[in-house]
């Protein structure tokens, strides 16, 4: 699964047609209007980006399974769905913790269940990974020559940035000097696009007590970096349930894992607990003027056309 760089024309079809119909004086539309009705109406897609997070992949022969899910059988689920996408996903980013224990033998899995794609797959490293097996697994993502497991690459003119949070035997995020300098480098090169930074912990805390005990160290590093250099979209794992919350006045998200969600309880001294939730995964629709996120939810019921539809194409 080699990382690819795509290339998507302007559909123009549709903004000419409705610029030459525009009634000005002299006969024809000048160069700023038709500039401006190309952008309105193009609604192609620059790209779409595939999130896939906090798999927990076992081994075949592990007969483990996590609290209410068989975790393989939910990746057979979510690939098959991400393959029938009827927008054709560009490149998909597995923000962490795809293996369960980083076994080897969880990584010839994880193999195995994500070959039906046919789709370019970004990896990065989660606190239940391992850094030199998620690199040998992924020699096609662009790793940085450095102990930290971090990544950059452009996608249909997208700056894709994964940063690796993790510290090996530690549960929670911790950025230092040499991530920040590496991350810095990379934003202050010039690009004409937008940019989405990936990473497996969040920049904020969630309020789940147990998930945030851990705290974060070197965010204040984080906030320099992302200050002077800003990016659009912040995509994180992690916390196996979906929110949002913002970083550096960059949007943040996490996406939801495909096994169990972590229960959504505020209280200061709420138990360690999960939850059966509906699981998918997330699609990032990038377009000339806007960033959209979208969850895709698997085993769910098929989609109906209802009696009124009709309305819509009035």
């Amino acid at each position: 699964m080699p990382v690819i760089a795509f290339t998507v024309e302007p559909t123009t079809t549709a903004a000419s047609t409705i610029a030459s119909s525009v009634p000005v004086i002299g006969g024809s539309v000048g160069p700023l209007v038709h500039d401006v009705l190309m952008l309105l109406c193009d609604t192609r897609f620059v790209a779409l980006i595939g999130q896939l997070t906090d798999t927990h992949v076992l081994a075949r022969d592990d007969q483990e399974t996590e609290v209410f899910v068989d975790n393989n059988a939910r990746l057979v689920d979510a690939v098959a769905s991400i393959r029938a996408e009827t927008t054709p996903v560009d490149v998909l980013i597995g923000t962490g913790d795809l293996a369960n224990s980083g076994h080897p033998a969880e990584y010839e899995a994880l193999l195995e269940l994500l070959e039906p794609l046919d789709v370019p797959f970004l990896a990065l490293g989660g606190n239940h990974d391992v850094r030199e097996l998620l690199r040998s697994s992924f020699p096609g993502t662009p790793w940085v020559d450095a102990e930290h497991a971090s990544w950059s690459t452009v996608v249909a003119g997208v700056r894709l940035v994964g940063l690796d949070s993790t510290t090996p035997g530690e549960h929670g995020g911790r950025l230092d000097e040499e991530r920040c300098d590496w991350l810095d480098g990379v934003l202050r090169a010039p690009f004409d696009g937008p940019t989405l930074l990936a990473m497996h912990h969040p920049p904020f805390a969630s309020g789940i007590r147990w998930m945030d005990m851990h705290g974060f160290p070197g965010l204040d590093l984080l906030d320099e970096v992302l200050t002077a250099h800003p990016v659009d979209r912040i995509l994180c794992g992690h916390l196996h349930r979906p929110m949002a919350s913002t970083f550096a006045g960059a949007p943040a998200q996490v996406g939801m894992s495909t096994v169990q969600h972590v229960a959504l309880d505020l209280r200061p001294d709420a138990p360690v607990a999960v939850i059966d939730n509906p699981v998918g995964y997330q699609l990032i629709d990038v377009r000339p003027d806007s960033i959209v996120a979208h969850s895709r939810y698997i085993r769910t019921a098929a989609p109906v056309i209802p009696a009124w539809a009709s309305e819509f194409d009035q």
